[in-house]
């Protein structure tokens, strides 16, 4: 079962599509993961995934230059914790993209390309849909020991 409507949000953070937000992100994160009692698996696993969507965010969404405001909801319910990330960037549902294919050869290995791969690894469940022209991408991991 997945969370619901009737999760608890546990923190909340706005950032702006610069890099350099990506460190205070991921204080944020881990602050507030810690605080719900996450082990330290488990905030690595989620800032991983996180790292790598508010990274592809900021360096691919935005097709006009100028601030872009980034949105980050951490939630729970009972053992399963949410990341919601909510951005109004062009359209794009990354979970549409064909899972990476294993190069023959060295030669035929590409850089990059990856990340979308990690994040379907590193958490049980991945979401998105397009709500009043933002994309909304949902992690969700399942935590044990909660």
């Amino acid at each position: 079962m997945l969370i619901t409507d009737s999760e608890a949000t546990i923190s909340s953070l706005v950032i702006t599509n610069d890099l350099s937000e990506v460190p205070r992100m991921s204080l944020w994160l881990q602050q507030a993961l810690e605080s719900a009692g996450a082990t330290h698996e488990q905030v690595f696993r989620f800032d991983l995934c996180a790292n790598e969507a508010v990274t592809n965010i900021i360096s691919y969404a935005f097709k006009n230059p100028g601030p872009h405001e980034i949105q980050l909801h951490l939630s729970r319910c009972d053992n399963q914790t949410r990341l919601t990330i909510v951005d109004d960037g062009f359209p794009f549902n990354p979970l549409e993209k064909a899972p990476h294919r294993e190069p023959i050869s060295l030669e035929d290995a590409q850089i990059g390309g990856l990340g979308i791969d990690l994040i379907r690894h590193f958490v049980d469940d991945c979401s998105y849909e397009r709500q009043s022209d933002k994309n909304v991408l949902k992690l969700t991991n399942t935590f044990i020991d909660a």
